[in-house]
Protein backbone atom coordinates (compact mmCIF):
# COMPACT_ATOMS: atom_id res chain seq x y z
CA UNK A 1 0.00 0.00 0.00
CA UNK A 2 2.82 2.41 0.90
CA UNK A 3 4.54 1.86 -2.46
CA UNK A 4 1.28 2.54 -4.24
CA UNK A 5 0.84 5.77 -2.29
CA UNK A 6 4.43 6.79 -3.02
CA UNK A 7 3.81 6.27 -6.74
CA UNK A 8 0.66 8.40 -6.62
CA UNK A 9 2.48 11.06 -4.63
CA UNK A 10 5.31 11.25 -7.16
CA UNK A 11 2.81 11.64 -10.00
CA UNK A 12 0.88 14.42 -8.28
CA UNK A 13 4.07 16.28 -7.39
CA UNK A 14 5.36 15.94 -10.95
CA UNK A 15 2.16 17.56 -12.25
CA UNK A 16 2.29 20.27 -9.58
CA UNK A 17 -1.00 19.10 -8.07
CA UNK A 18 -0.09 19.84 -4.48
CA UNK A 19 -3.47 19.49 -2.79
CA UNK A 20 -3.96 15.87 -3.91
CA UNK A 21 -0.31 15.30 -2.94
CA UNK A 22 -1.09 16.58 0.55
CA UNK A 23 -3.98 14.13 0.85
CA UNK A 24 -1.64 11.27 -0.06
CA UNK A 25 0.96 12.43 2.46
CA UNK A 26 -1.70 12.55 5.16
CA UNK A 27 -2.51 8.91 4.46
CA UNK A 28 1.17 8.00 4.59
CA UNK A 29 1.62 9.76 7.93
CA UNK A 30 -1.47 8.04 9.31
CA UNK A 31 0.22 4.73 8.49
CA UNK A 32 3.61 5.86 9.84
CA UNK A 33 2.97 8.65 12.38
CA UNK A 34 6.61 8.87 13.46
CA UNK A 35 8.04 9.21 9.97
CA UNK A 36 9.69 12.65 10.09
CA UNK A 37 10.56 12.59 6.39
CA UNK A 38 6.87 12.42 5.52
CA UNK A 39 6.10 15.22 7.98
CA UNK A 40 8.79 17.42 6.44
CA UNK A 41 7.45 16.71 2.97
CA UNK A 42 3.92 17.55 4.10
CA UNK A 43 5.11 20.77 5.74
CA UNK A 44 6.88 21.81 2.53
CA UNK A 45 3.72 21.21 0.50
CA UNK A 46 1.70 23.17 3.05
CA UNK A 47 4.06 26.14 2.67
CA UNK A 48 3.75 25.95 -1.11
CA UNK A 49 -0.06 26.01 -0.85
CA UNK A 50 -0.21 28.88 1.64
CA UNK A 51 -1.03 26.71 4.68
CA UNK A 52 1.85 28.24 6.56
CA UNK A 53 0.44 27.99 10.09
CA UNK A 54 -0.09 24.27 9.61
CA UNK A 55 3.43 23.91 8.24
CA UNK A 56 4.87 25.63 11.29
CA UNK A 57 2.95 23.28 13.61
CA UNK A 58 4.24 20.21 11.77
CA UNK A 59 7.82 21.45 11.88
CA UNK A 60 7.63 22.51 15.52
CA UNK A 61 6.41 19.01 16.37
CA UNK A 62 9.54 17.59 14.76
CA UNK A 63 11.78 19.99 16.68
CA UNK A 64 9.97 19.27 19.96
CA UNK A 65 10.46 15.55 19.34
CA UNK A 66 14.20 16.15 19.35
CA UNK A 67 14.79 15.80 15.61
CA UNK A 68 18.13 17.45 14.82
CA UNK A 69 17.87 18.02 11.09
CA UNK A 70 18.91 21.25 9.30
CA UNK A 71 16.25 20.52 6.65
CA UNK A 72 13.61 20.94 9.36
CA UNK A 73 15.14 24.26 10.40
CA UNK A 74 15.35 25.44 6.81
CA UNK A 75 11.67 24.74 6.14
CA UNK A 76 10.73 26.30 9.47
CA UNK A 77 12.66 29.38 8.40
CA UNK A 78 10.64 29.56 5.17
CA UNK A 79 7.39 29.32 7.14
CA UNK A 80 8.42 31.99 9.65
CA UNK A 81 9.60 34.30 6.88
CA UNK A 82 6.24 33.98 5.13
CA UNK A 83 4.53 34.87 8.41
CA UNK A 84 6.70 38.00 8.77
CA UNK A 85 8.72 36.70 11.74
CA UNK A 86 12.06 37.48 10.16
CA UNK A 87 14.25 37.38 13.27
CA UNK A 88 13.09 33.86 14.07
CA UNK A 89 13.46 32.86 10.42
CA UNK A 90 17.05 34.11 10.35
CA UNK A 91 17.99 31.94 13.33
CA UNK A 92 16.59 28.89 11.54
CA UNK A 93 18.45 29.75 8.35
CA UNK A 94 21.71 30.09 10.29
CA UNK A 95 21.37 26.51 11.51
CA UNK A 96 21.28 25.39 7.88
CA UNK A 97 24.02 27.84 6.84
CA UNK A 98 26.42 26.51 9.46
CA UNK A 99 25.88 22.88 8.46
CA UNK A 100 28.91 20.95 7.22
CA UNK A 101 27.17 19.96 4.00
CA UNK A 102 27.77 22.56 1.28
CA UNK A 103 24.39 21.95 -0.33
CA UNK A 104 22.50 22.63 2.89
CA UNK A 105 24.75 25.54 3.87
CA UNK A 106 24.31 27.22 0.49
CA UNK A 107 20.51 27.22 0.80
CA UNK A 108 20.80 28.61 4.33
CA UNK A 109 23.06 31.47 3.28
CA UNK A 110 21.01 32.17 0.15
CA UNK A 111 17.85 32.31 2.25
CA UNK A 112 19.50 34.83 4.56
CA UNK A 113 20.55 36.92 1.57
CA UNK A 114 16.98 36.84 0.27
CA UNK A 115 15.56 38.44 3.42
CA UNK A 116 15.45 42.15 2.79
CA UNK A 117 15.32 43.00 6.49
CA UNK A 118 18.30 40.82 7.43
CA UNK A 119 21.75 42.37 7.72
CA UNK A 120 25.02 40.44 7.52
CA UNK A 121 27.33 41.46 10.35
CA UNK A 122 31.11 41.36 9.83
CA UNK A 123 31.48 37.98 11.50
CA UNK A 124 28.81 36.34 9.34
CA UNK A 125 30.17 37.98 6.18
CA UNK A 126 33.65 36.62 6.96
CA UNK A 127 32.23 33.19 7.61
CA UNK A 128 30.37 33.27 4.28
CA UNK A 129 33.46 34.45 2.38
CA UNK A 130 35.50 31.62 3.84
CA UNK A 131 32.81 29.10 2.91
CA UNK A 132 32.73 30.38 -0.66
CA UNK A 133 36.50 30.21 -0.87
CA UNK A 134 36.59 26.52 -0.04
CA UNK A 135 33.46 25.50 -1.98
CA UNK A 136 33.71 23.49 -5.18
CA UNK A 137 34.36 25.73 -8.17
CA UNK A 138 31.41 25.78 -10.55
CA UNK A 139 29.03 23.91 -8.25
CA UNK A 140 25.41 25.05 -7.73
CA UNK A 141 26.13 25.30 -4.00
CA UNK A 142 28.91 27.77 -4.71
CA UNK A 143 26.55 29.69 -6.99
CA UNK A 144 23.92 30.09 -4.25
CA UNK A 145 26.53 31.21 -1.74
CA UNK A 146 27.84 33.75 -4.24
CA UNK A 147 24.35 35.21 -4.62
CA UNK A 148 24.23 35.51 -0.82
CA UNK A 149 27.68 37.10 -0.82
CA UNK A 150 26.51 39.62 -3.43
CA UNK A 151 23.62 40.58 -1.14
CA UNK A 152 26.00 40.96 1.81
CA UNK A 153 28.41 43.14 -0.15
CA UNK A 154 25.56 45.28 -1.43
CA UNK A 155 24.50 45.92 2.16
CA UNK A 156 28.05 47.15 2.79
CA UNK A 157 27.78 49.45 -0.26
CA UNK A 158 30.64 47.56 -1.92
CA UNK A 159 28.98 47.35 -5.32
CA UNK A 160 32.10 46.22 -7.17
CA UNK A 161 32.48 43.16 -4.93
CA UNK A 162 28.72 42.55 -5.11
CA UNK A 163 28.76 42.62 -8.91
CA UNK A 164 31.74 40.27 -9.11
CA UNK A 165 29.96 37.79 -6.83
CA UNK A 166 26.64 37.87 -8.69
CA UNK A 167 28.41 37.64 -12.06
CA UNK A 168 30.27 34.47 -11.05
CA UNK A 169 27.04 33.03 -9.64
CA UNK A 170 25.18 33.70 -12.89
CA UNK A 171 27.94 32.11 -14.96
CA UNK A 172 27.68 28.96 -12.88
CA UNK A 173 23.94 28.61 -13.39
CA UNK A 174 24.01 29.69 -17.03
CA UNK A 175 26.36 26.79 -17.79
CA UNK A 176 23.84 24.26 -16.51
CA UNK A 177 20.62 26.01 -17.50
CA UNK A 178 21.12 27.85 -20.79
CA UNK A 179 18.49 30.32 -21.97
CA UNK A 180 16.76 29.15 -25.17
CA UNK A 181 16.35 32.57 -26.76
CA UNK A 182 15.33 30.92 -30.03
CA UNK A 183 12.33 29.21 -28.43
CA UNK A 184 11.28 32.36 -26.60
CA UNK A 185 11.54 34.37 -29.82
CA UNK A 186 9.46 31.78 -31.69
CA UNK A 187 6.75 31.96 -29.02
CA UNK A 188 6.55 35.75 -29.22
CA UNK A 189 6.41 35.55 -33.01
CA UNK A 190 3.61 32.96 -33.04
CA UNK A 191 1.50 34.87 -30.52
CA UNK A 192 1.80 38.17 -32.38
CA UNK A 193 1.21 36.74 -35.85
CA UNK A 194 -1.50 34.16 -35.18
CA UNK A 195 -3.70 35.86 -32.58
CA UNK A 196 -5.01 38.72 -34.68
CA UNK A 197 -8.46 39.48 -33.29
CA UNK A 198 -9.99 39.47 -29.82
CA UNK A 199 -12.28 36.58 -28.98
CA UNK A 200 -15.97 37.41 -28.85
CA UNK A 201 -16.98 34.91 -26.22
CA UNK A 202 -19.43 35.27 -23.32
CA UNK A 203 -18.41 36.13 -19.77
CA UNK A 204 -17.93 33.23 -17.39
CA UNK A 205 -20.06 33.01 -14.27
CA UNK A 206 -18.13 32.93 -11.01
CA UNK A 207 -15.51 35.02 -9.23
CA UNK A 208 -13.55 37.56 -11.27
CA UNK A 209 -9.83 36.84 -11.55
CA UNK A 210 -7.34 39.68 -11.27
CA UNK A 211 -4.12 38.83 -13.08
CA UNK A 212 -1.03 40.71 -11.88
CA UNK A 213 1.85 40.28 -14.29
CA UNK A 214 4.92 41.86 -15.82
CA UNK A 215 8.64 41.27 -15.52
CA UNK A 216 9.69 39.50 -12.30
CA UNK A 217 11.13 41.85 -9.66
CA UNK A 218 8.94 44.71 -10.94
CA UNK A 219 6.66 45.18 -7.92
CA UNK A 220 3.98 42.57 -8.61
CA UNK A 221 4.03 41.30 -5.00
CA UNK A 222 3.48 44.83 -3.72
CA UNK A 223 0.40 45.27 -5.94
CA UNK A 224 -0.86 41.86 -4.85
CA UNK A 225 -0.52 42.83 -1.18
CA UNK A 226 -2.44 46.07 -1.77
CA UNK A 227 -5.34 44.32 -3.49
CA UNK A 228 -5.32 41.36 -1.08
CA UNK A 229 -6.04 43.84 1.72
CA UNK A 230 -9.46 44.57 0.19
CA UNK A 231 -12.49 42.86 1.73
CA UNK A 232 -13.78 41.69 -1.67
CA UNK A 233 -10.48 40.23 -2.90
CA UNK A 234 -8.75 36.97 -2.05
CA UNK A 235 -5.07 36.26 -2.67
CA UNK A 236 -3.99 32.83 -3.88
CA UNK A 237 -0.41 32.11 -4.94
CA UNK A 238 1.83 32.35 -7.98
CA UNK A 239 -0.49 30.00 -9.86
CA UNK A 240 0.88 28.25 -12.93
CA UNK A 241 -2.44 27.05 -14.29
CA UNK A 242 -2.52 29.35 -17.32
CA UNK A 243 0.92 28.16 -18.30
CA UNK A 244 -0.14 24.51 -17.94
CA UNK A 245 -3.29 25.08 -19.98
CA UNK A 246 -1.11 26.71 -22.63
CA UNK A 247 1.22 23.71 -22.72
CA UNK A 248 -1.78 21.42 -23.11
CA UNK A 249 -3.07 23.49 -26.02
CA UNK A 250 0.34 23.40 -27.66
CA UNK A 251 0.12 19.61 -27.71
CA UNK A 252 -3.34 19.82 -29.34
CA UNK A 253 -2.44 21.77 -32.43
CA UNK A 254 -0.35 24.77 -31.45
CA UNK A 255 -1.03 27.14 -28.58
CA UNK A 256 -1.51 30.38 -30.54
CA UNK A 257 -3.64 28.72 -33.24
CA UNK A 258 -5.96 27.12 -30.68
CA UNK A 259 -6.38 30.42 -28.80
CA UNK A 260 -7.08 32.25 -32.04
CA UNK A 261 -9.82 29.76 -32.96
CA UNK A 262 -11.30 29.34 -29.46
CA UNK A 263 -14.99 28.44 -29.52
CA UNK A 264 -17.49 28.64 -26.68
CA UNK A 265 -17.42 24.93 -25.89
CA UNK A 266 -13.66 24.88 -25.40
CA UNK A 267 -13.78 28.21 -23.57
CA UNK A 268 -16.30 26.88 -21.06
CA UNK A 269 -14.30 23.70 -20.54
CA UNK A 270 -10.93 25.40 -20.04
CA UNK A 271 -12.33 28.22 -17.91
CA UNK A 272 -14.00 25.68 -15.63
CA UNK A 273 -10.75 23.70 -15.45
CA UNK A 274 -8.91 26.83 -14.33
CA UNK A 275 -11.58 27.73 -11.76
CA UNK A 276 -11.64 24.20 -10.41
CA UNK A 277 -7.88 24.04 -9.98
CA UNK A 278 -7.63 27.51 -8.44
CA UNK A 279 -10.56 26.82 -6.11
CA UNK A 280 -8.27 24.87 -3.78
CA UNK A 281 -6.42 28.14 -3.15
CA UNK A 282 -9.66 30.10 -2.66
CA UNK A 283 -11.24 29.51 0.73
CA UNK A 284 -13.10 32.76 1.45
CA UNK A 285 -15.63 32.82 -1.38
CA UNK A 286 -14.92 36.44 -2.28
CA UNK A 287 -16.09 37.89 -5.62
CA UNK A 288 -12.51 38.61 -6.80
CA UNK A 289 -9.32 36.59 -6.53
CA UNK A 290 -5.71 37.31 -7.50
CA UNK A 291 -3.51 35.26 -9.79
CA UNK A 292 -0.06 36.81 -9.53
CA UNK A 293 2.31 35.14 -11.95
CA UNK A 294 4.61 37.58 -13.80
CA UNK A 295 4.97 35.32 -16.85
CA UNK A 296 1.23 35.44 -17.49
CA UNK A 297 2.01 38.35 -19.84
CA UNK A 298 2.56 35.53 -22.34
CA UNK A 299 -1.00 34.33 -21.83
CA UNK A 300 -3.10 37.49 -22.05
CA UNK A 301 -4.71 36.24 -25.25
CA UNK A 302 -5.71 33.02 -23.50
CA UNK A 303 -6.83 34.89 -20.37
CA UNK A 304 -9.12 37.20 -22.35
CA UNK A 305 -10.50 34.28 -24.35
CA UNK A 306 -11.39 32.33 -21.21
CA UNK A 307 -12.35 35.28 -19.00
CA UNK A 308 -13.41 38.31 -21.06
CA UNK A 309 -14.14 40.25 -17.84
CA UNK A 310 -10.82 39.45 -16.18
CA UNK A 311 -8.80 42.33 -14.76
CA UNK A 312 -5.18 42.51 -15.91
CA UNK A 313 -2.60 44.70 -14.18
CA UNK A 314 0.80 44.94 -15.85
CA UNK A 315 3.44 46.30 -13.45
CA UNK A 316 6.38 48.09 -15.05
CA UNK A 317 9.66 49.03 -13.40
CA UNK A 318 12.59 51.04 -14.73
CA UNK A 319 14.49 48.63 -17.04
CA UNK A 320 17.91 49.29 -15.46
CA UNK A 321 16.65 48.80 -11.91
CA UNK A 322 14.71 45.73 -13.01
CA UNK A 323 17.65 44.24 -14.92
CA UNK A 324 19.93 44.47 -11.88
CA UNK A 325 17.13 43.14 -9.67
CA UNK A 326 16.89 40.08 -11.92
CA UNK A 327 20.65 39.63 -12.27
CA UNK A 328 21.25 39.46 -8.53
CA UNK A 329 18.35 37.06 -7.87
CA UNK A 330 18.46 33.29 -8.22
CA UNK A 331 15.32 31.69 -9.66
CA UNK A 332 14.84 28.03 -8.84
CA UNK A 333 13.04 27.25 -12.09
CA UNK A 334 12.35 29.18 -15.23
CA UNK A 335 13.79 32.67 -15.86
CA UNK A 336 17.01 31.25 -17.35
CA UNK A 337 17.30 34.56 -19.21
CA UNK A 338 18.18 36.20 -15.86
CA UNK A 339 21.64 34.59 -15.85
CA UNK A 340 23.02 37.18 -18.29
CA UNK A 341 22.39 40.81 -19.13
CA UNK A 342 22.01 39.81 -22.78
CA UNK A 343 19.27 37.36 -21.83
CA UNK A 344 17.50 39.93 -19.67
CA UNK A 345 17.55 42.47 -22.48
CA UNK A 346 16.24 39.93 -25.00
CA UNK A 347 13.43 38.95 -22.64
CA UNK A 348 12.52 42.60 -22.05
CA UNK A 349 12.37 43.19 -25.80
CA UNK A 350 10.06 40.21 -26.28
CA UNK A 351 7.91 41.33 -23.36
CA UNK A 352 7.44 44.83 -24.83
CA UNK A 353 6.76 43.46 -28.32
CA UNK A 354 4.04 41.17 -27.01
CA UNK A 355 2.49 43.75 -24.67
CA UNK A 356 2.26 46.18 -27.57
CA UNK A 357 0.34 43.50 -29.48
CA UNK A 358 -2.03 42.85 -26.54
CA UNK A 359 -2.61 46.61 -26.23
CA UNK A 360 -3.78 46.72 -29.82
CA UNK A 361 -6.10 43.73 -29.39
CA UNK A 362 -7.52 44.79 -26.01
CA UNK A 363 -7.43 48.60 -25.91
CA UNK A 364 -8.13 50.11 -22.48
CA UNK A 365 -8.61 46.65 -20.97
CA UNK A 366 -5.12 46.26 -19.50
CA UNK A 367 -3.91 48.55 -16.72
CA UNK A 368 -0.25 49.51 -17.00
CA UNK A 369 1.04 50.50 -13.57
CA UNK A 370 4.44 52.13 -13.08
CA UNK A 371 6.23 50.96 -9.94
CA UNK A 372 7.96 54.32 -9.69
CA UNK A 373 4.67 56.25 -9.90
CA UNK A 374 3.13 53.95 -7.30
CA UNK A 375 6.07 54.47 -4.94
CA UNK A 376 6.08 58.26 -5.36
CA UNK A 377 2.31 58.78 -5.15
CA UNK A 378 0.80 55.69 -3.53
CA UNK A 379 -2.53 57.24 -2.54
CA UNK A 380 -3.38 58.28 -6.10
CA UNK A 381 -2.14 55.08 -7.74
CA UNK A 382 -3.86 52.78 -5.25
CA UNK A 383 -7.12 54.58 -5.98
CA UNK A 384 -6.46 54.12 -9.70
CA UNK A 385 -5.92 50.38 -9.20
CA UNK A 386 -9.16 50.04 -7.23
CA UNK A 387 -11.09 52.05 -9.81
CA UNK A 388 -9.77 49.86 -12.64
CA UNK A 389 -10.81 46.73 -10.72
CA UNK A 390 -14.23 48.30 -10.05
CA UNK A 391 -13.68 48.02 -6.31
CA UNK A 392 -14.75 50.58 -3.70
CA UNK A 393 -11.95 52.40 -1.89
CA UNK A 394 -11.04 50.79 1.44
CA UNK A 395 -8.59 52.14 3.99
CA UNK A 396 -6.94 48.74 4.44
CA UNK A 397 -5.51 48.93 0.91
CA UNK A 398 -3.48 51.99 1.91
CA UNK A 399 -2.22 50.18 5.02
CA UNK A 400 -1.47 46.92 3.23
CA UNK A 401 1.74 46.52 5.26
CA UNK A 402 -0.34 45.81 8.36
CA UNK A 403 -1.79 42.64 6.81
CA UNK A 404 -0.75 39.42 8.49
CA UNK A 405 -1.36 37.15 5.50
CA UNK A 406 1.55 34.86 4.58
CA UNK A 407 3.75 36.13 1.73
CA UNK A 408 5.83 33.46 0.02
CA UNK A 409 7.91 35.46 -2.48
CA UNK A 410 11.35 37.07 -1.94
CA UNK A 411 9.56 40.42 -1.55
CA UNK A 412 7.93 39.28 1.73
CA UNK A 413 9.93 41.73 3.81
CA UNK A 414 9.31 44.69 1.54
CA UNK A 415 5.52 44.41 1.54
CA UNK A 416 5.39 44.48 5.34
CA UNK A 417 6.57 48.10 5.35
CA UNK A 418 5.04 51.26 3.87
CA UNK A 419 5.96 51.97 0.25
CA UNK A 420 9.40 53.52 -0.08
CA UNK A 421 11.21 55.19 -2.96
CA UNK A 422 14.65 54.02 -1.80
CA UNK A 423 14.94 51.29 -4.46
CA UNK A 424 14.25 53.72 -7.31
CA UNK A 425 17.50 54.26 -9.19
CA UNK A 426 19.24 51.40 -7.40
CA UNK A 427 20.47 50.02 -10.71
CA UNK A 428 22.66 53.09 -11.20
CA UNK A 429 25.08 51.66 -8.62
CA UNK A 430 26.06 49.07 -11.23
CA UNK A 431 26.07 51.13 -14.44
CA UNK A 432 29.85 51.19 -14.67
CA UNK A 433 29.98 47.38 -14.66
CA UNK A 434 27.45 46.87 -17.49
CA UNK A 435 28.48 49.66 -19.84
CA UNK A 436 27.84 47.61 -22.99
CA UNK A 437 24.23 46.97 -21.90
CA UNK A 438 23.33 50.58 -21.05
CA UNK A 439 22.37 51.71 -24.61
CA UNK A 440 19.99 48.74 -25.05
CA UNK A 441 18.41 49.35 -21.64
CA UNK A 442 18.00 53.04 -22.45
CA UNK A 443 16.21 52.14 -25.70
CA UNK A 444 13.98 49.68 -23.83
CA UNK A 445 13.09 52.46 -21.40
CA UNK A 446 12.19 54.82 -24.27
CA UNK A 447 10.01 52.25 -26.02
CA UNK A 448 8.33 51.10 -22.80
CA UNK A 449 7.26 54.65 -22.06
CA UNK A 450 5.54 54.80 -25.44
CA UNK A 451 3.93 51.35 -25.21
CA UNK A 452 2.78 51.63 -21.59
CA UNK A 453 1.99 55.33 -21.52
CA UNK A 454 4.03 56.05 -18.40
CA UNK A 455 6.25 58.99 -17.59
Amino acid sequence: MTEELKSKLAEFEKRGELFPAIEILEQMIEAEPDNRAYQLRLATSCIDTGQVDRAESLLRACVDAGVDDPKIQLSLGHALKALGRTDEAAECYKVAAFDDDDSMASIGYWSLGNMRNFKFDDMLLTRLRDRVQFSEIGSPSRGLMLFALAAAWEQKQNHEAAFMAMSEANLIFAAGRPFRADLFGQLIMSLTTEIKAPSELPAIEGPTPIFILGMPRSGTTLVEQILASHSQVEATDELLFMNRIGLGLEEKGGYAKVVASMDETRQQSLAQEYLDKSSRYRKLGRPYFIDKAPTNFLHIGLIKALFPDAKIINVIRDPLDNAIGLYKMYFGEGAEYSFSMEGIIYHWQGYITLMKHWNALYPDQIMHLSYEELARDPDTKIKDVLEYCELPVEEACFKFYESDRPVLTPSAGQVRSPISTKSIGSGQNYEKYIKTSIPALAEIKRVSREVFGIS
